[in-house]
């Protein structure tokens, strides 16, 4: 009797670790599979609540969208306060091609912008913005302290929502300003898109 149970509790063993192995196995493939429609799925989404797509304006005209985070927002009685990372320009290195940051307060009462800063809040307490664009273009315009002093007073502070849905990238008209037109045009790009963010929280 030892004899007939011996072969047959070898052949019962193979068999049970064969289907283990088989189980493991398609389990594996399953996950895998799954794992690989999960990556497919997300790897055109935002699955973050805080970011917004803006349709990013390049120095040859081309137009594509891209992600901008909201990394800080605010409400307070009057108005929201912001702070937006996004990309002003793609045309550069990496070692100098960064983020940029901007500080933007937007009035709740009529949705006009009230505050955009590169550089210090309001209030001037501190640091709330991050300028990631060229200081001054290839052939020495100050395409910093243009975009500061001059393009941003005329153009964004005090801009309606109309007013920033309706500005039309320039190519060329804006050197006047700049000596480039990827900053101004960006950030007007990615004022677009904080409106729709801020009307679809706030209004």
């Amino acid at each position: 009797m030892k004899h007939i149970w011996l072969p047959a509790l070898l052949i019962f063993s193979m068999v049970a670790f064969t289907a283990c192995d088989s189980a493991d196995g398609a389990a594996d493939a399953a996950g895998e599979e799954t794992a690989a429609e999960g990556q497919e799925v997300s790897s055109d989404a935002i699955s973050v609540e805080n970011a917004f797509m803006y349709r990013h304006v390049d120095g040859h005209k081309e137009e594509r969208d891209f992600p901008a985070f909201v990394m800080f927002e605010y409400e307070q009685l009057e108005t929201v306060k912001y702070q937006v990372g996004y990309i002003m320009c793609t045309c550069r290195g990496p070692e100098v091609n960064y983020w940029s940051v901007a500080y933007v307060e937007i009035n709740k009462a009529d949705n006009t912008i009230a505050n955009f800063s590169m550089d210090e809040d309001t209030g001037g307490h501190y640091t709330a913005g991050l300028y990631g664009d060229s200081v001054t273009s290839w052939d020495g315009v100050p395409v910093q302290e243009l975009f500061y002093e001059q393009f941003i007073p005329e153009y964004i502070m005090g801009a309606s929502a109309e007013e920033i849905q309706s500005y039309e990238p320039m190519h060329g008209e804006v050197d006047t300003y700049t000596g480039a037109t990827v900053t101004p045009n960006n950030s007007m790009q990615m004022l677009k898109g904080l409106m729709d963010y801020h009307a679809a929280n706030y209004s």
